[in-house]
């Protein structure tokens, strides 16, 4: 937290009593927050919990915190109080207009003529310590911030109360959440130093090569780089790599590396540094639908993956997409202290194979088999080579299998594979998507049965689909539809409406998921992917859960998809306790074969 964090007030209530405001911390609420017996309920609890660690000096457990946001999120409701307040319609609302007065800096009064000495005086202004209004100046306001924080607690506890509690995997994965954050990842400065100073050389390179090829005086000009590419012959109604499809030009190439967006994260991840050299509070629990965390702050889960001959020292360098490549390297590095990395291997295919009694691809899973060769197999015929297992078409195999298991067509495999997908051509990867599908009646009838048991469930209030060995469970209440996923916990589609479309009901549902309100579009292959990778989150947390209390000396510090990443001593056998414990049979689940692959190193090497 930043050194200026000081308490101001404390609201607090114990049970339904009435909210208290003090602008000291009673003793008694003191021992409720050190008492392991006492559960803390807070929204967003982890800034609560920060301001009683590294303000207060208050020991704090993650067992006995709990976090409304958290709650909310979970049961598909906004995160923010004040929009949650409303979608719940509490007695009070919530409103933080008041908090800013007081809780925010002072902006300081700088000097708009741009001469040298005042651009001086507005440096070294910006630099002295904040300052903050005072209350004895501002009476009336600091009332009403007594009132708002009032408030803020009153509107809490009624949103508490009105949602259903957590069941208990969303509890231990809350608190996985609170270990993940309060740990934080290790950062290595140095590295990062070193690979920024790498992208200002290609900045530099770009621009002399750019102005000396193409006349282009500014890379980072839209007009200049479009007028270049167009004297070219090069028409693009945009510059942005999204929208510019498989357009390639040197010109591109050099206004990526002069604008060095790739690597903006670094110097962002060094000003969340925590003086003990890890960012912290990077993870969202619940962020995704699905239940598994999302990501904040420097965006970890989106760095890009570590590819092959990288190293710290970057002697290997072979280019700015390669420089990229080294950017994870920077990640959990602690000079005394291992790092284990591990993922639950081919989790989503495992379970579409599951769900859907595709009995080839269960025992090939089970025998340790090639499943990219076997799925070719299936879909061309032929052999798989008896020494090496693999078949003459794995690749396209491996497409199949990462691309088509949710329904999708041949563009699928574009997001997957971009690179198999230009080579083969949309034609070839749409031929390759029937094929799939012809060779898997039962993953193609999968996707139709949950769809069914779904549109079912909006006639009848509910649905049952047995799939496998375990049962999935639609409800629904003319607004919000709810399926219970093997584990016990559900997934929550709220205002789930159908309005008529080519093949019928086209249906979709209100997301308040990312930080706002949007309407979702809902069709077999969505429902079947967040079953699937909600499936995969259990079974992840339960491994995760596991592994913490085998190795109680093990910090996790990271979840990224189906992965987590722990810190040790280098004497604890990391690697085979969480590999050992993604292994283990799933209770919920039974005959559904797990494996995890993973790693120990000095830093995050994936």
């Amino acid at each position: 937290m930043d050194a200026s964090t000081e308490v101001l007030l404390v609201a607090y209530a114990f049970d339904n009593d009435p909210v208290e405001v003090c602008e000291e911390m009673p003793s008694h609420v003191w021992d409720a927050i050190e008492d392991r017996n006492v559960l803390k309920i807070a929204h967003n609890a982890e800034f609560d919990m920060s301001v009683c660690k590294y303000v207060l000096g208050i020991d704090i457990s993650y067992d006995d915190w709990f976090d409304t946001m958290y709650q909310a999120a979970y049961y598909e409701w906004p995160r923010k109080l004040s929009e949650l307040a409303n979608v719940l319609n509490t007695t009070r609302k919530a409103s933080q207009e008041e908090l800013m007065f007081f809780s925010l800096p002072i902006k300081p009064k700088l000097k708009r003529n741009t001469s040298a000495a005042n651009k001086e005086y507005n440096r070294l202004v910006q630099l002295l310590p904040p300052e903050f209004n005072d209350p004895k100046e501002f009476p009336d306001a600091w009332n009403r911030f007594k009132d708002y924080a009032r408030g803020d607690v009153e509107v809490m506890r009624e949103c508490f109360n009105k949602m259903q509690a957590l069941p208990q995997i969303e509890l231990t994965a809350m608190r996985l959440t609170f270990e993940m954050n309060f740990n934080g990842v290790p950062f290595d400065v140095e590295l990062a130093q070193r690979i920024m100073q790498r992208v200002h050389e290609y900045e530099t390179n770009a621009s002399a090569e750019a102005l000396e090829r193409f006349g282009i005086e500014n890379l980072k000009s839209t007009q200049q780089v479009q007028a270049a590419l167009q004297a070219r012959g090069v028409f693009l109604p945009s510059l942005d790599a999204k929208q510019r499809g498989n357009v390639t030009h040197p010109i591109l190439d050099l206004r990526e590396q002069a604008s060095g967006l790739a690597f903006s994260k670094l110097p962002k991840a060094i000003s969340r540094l925590c003086p003990d050299g890890r960012i912290r509070g990077e993870f969202v629990g619940y962020g995704a639908h699905t239940g598994r965390w999302s990501s904040k702050g420097v965006q970890l889960q989106n760095w890009a993956r570590t590819g092959e001959n990288v190293s710290e020292t970057l002697e290997s360098v072979e280019s700015y997409a390669h420089l990229r490549q080294h950017l994870r390297l920077c990640l959990g590095h602690d000079t005394h202290l291992s790092f284990t990395g591990a993922d639950l291997a081919q989790i989503e295919a495992r379970i579409v194979a599951y769900l859907a009694n595709c009995k080839y691809l269960i025992e090939a899973f089970a025998n340790g088999e090639d499943v990219y060769s076997k799925t070719a197999a299936r879909m061309f015929g032929g052999e798989c080579d008896p020494e090496t297992g693999k078949h003459p078409k794995r690749q396209y195999g491996k497409a199949a299998v990462l691309g088509f298991g949710y329904g999708g067509s041949g563009a699928a495999i574009e997001r997957i594979d971009k690179k198999f997908y230009d080579e083969i051509g949309a034609g070839a990867a749409q031929d390759l998507c029937y094929t799939y599908r012809d060779a898997h009646p039962e993953i193609r009838s999968l996707w139709y049965k949950i769809d069914g048991a779904f549109r079912e469930a909006m006639k009848s209030s509910t649905a049952q689909l047995y799939r496998n060995k375990v049962l999935l469970k639609f409800t629904y209440d003319g607004k919000t539809m709810r399926i219970t996923l093997p584990s016990g916990r559900a997934l929550y589609y709220r205002h789930v409406r159908g309005t008529p479309g080519q093949y019928g009901l086209d249906l979709s549902y209100m997301s308040y998921g990312e930080g706002h309100t949007s309407w979702k579009k809902l069709w077999h292959g969505t429902m079947v992917e967040n079953i699937v990778q909600g499936i995969a989150r259990d079974i992840l947390v339960g491994a995760m859960a596991r592994s913490c209390e085998r190795a109680p000396d093990a910090q996790l510090v990271m979840s990224v998809h189906d992965e987590a990443g722990y810190l040790h001593p280098p004497h604890v056998p990391m690697l085979d306790i969480f590999l050992e414990e993604m292994a283990r049979p799933v209770e919920w689940a039974p005959g559904l074969i797990t494996t995890g692959d993973g790693f120990t190193s000095d830093r995050y090497r994936k």
